[in-house]
């Protein structure tokens, strides 16, 4: 565009407050609010190489010229209003924090779960269209314990980055093998329950491992009045095998969901 100039920003080292969860904010590391927006965006752009140019204004510029408003300018809303209407701004508002977690996390700190759908759409493709498949191509899921076939989206490598999860876990105690198979599931065309927008299972880029050990809040008697009583039984060293390929846990999640995960690198720091 005359008079304008497209920004591909390059990302500062940032702090990493490795082990601690980290409650919403618009700032991050104790960094100033449009300094931490920057660095925020930048990852965005950095995450996802094949797809993204830069960043030009409030604007996210894809590779191909499309322009995605950010809505960086937007105040802040209660997380419920965000979990169902979340800008790009909001996507990025709360970071992941990898390693151990050394405690519940705190109200509404759910980072992964604000999820702008029309990033993801354009990205991975609407599930409900005939050429969706063609971008899926099966995973053999813990080949040499259980082996079971999973569809899992080739945009991003996912396929491949969950291969190299897969060959992580197989190298784990067999004490562990217990709570990844079988798994519940990847590629499924379908809403999160509680706000009605697609799953990141929807776009193939997520996985669950089984269920008889893992604790999902609403599974909790109550749950839907006062604080969560946050609940895990999944080792770490199943956590760090996923982690180590940008997905991020479920369990980091005030609304936990031990058994998830999903490839979610713009969140990494």
């Amino acid at each position: 565009m005359p008079g304008r100039r497209l920004i591909l920003l390059a990302a500062p080292a940032l702090p990493v407050a490795c082990g601690r969860a980290v409650p919403p904010t618009d700032g991050a590391a104790g960094l100033p609010r449009d300094t931490a927006g920057a660095a925020r965006l930048a990852r965005l752009v950095a995450a996802y190489p094949d797809h993204l140019a830069g960043i030009d204004g409030d604007a996210l510029v894809w590779r191909d010229g499309t322009r995605m408003p950010i809505g960086a300018d937007r105040p802040a809303r209660p997380f419920a209003a965000m979990l169902r209407d979340a800008t790009l701004a909001d996507q990025l508002r709360q970071d992941y924090v990898p390693g151990p977690l050394q405690g519940p996390p705190p109200r509404d700190h759910s980072p992964g779960r604000l999820r702008h759908t029309a990033f993801f759409t354009r990205m991975y493709g609407d599930c409900r269209a005939a050429a969706f498949a063609a971008r899926l191509r099966p995973v053999t899921w813990m080949p040499r314990t259980r082996p079971q076939r999973l569809d899992v989206t080739t945009v991003n490598d996912v396929a491949t980055r969950l291969e190299r999860v897969i060959d992580a876990l197989e190298g784990l105690p067999d004490r562990l093998r217990a709570y990844l198979v079988p798994s519940a599931g990847t590629m499924t065309c379908r809403a999160v329950a509680d706000t009605g927008l697609p799953s990141m299972h929807a776009f193939g880029a997520a996985i669950d491992i089984a269920t008889r050990s893992s604790d999902y809040w609403a599974w909790v008697r109550g749950a839907s009045r006062g604080e969560l009583p946050w609940r895990n039984r999944i080792p770490f060293e199943i956590i760090e095998a996923f982690e180590a390929e940008r997905f991020i846990w479920g369990g980091k999640w005030y609304h936990y969901d031990t058994m998830h995960f999903e490839y979610r690198p713009e969140l990494f720091p």
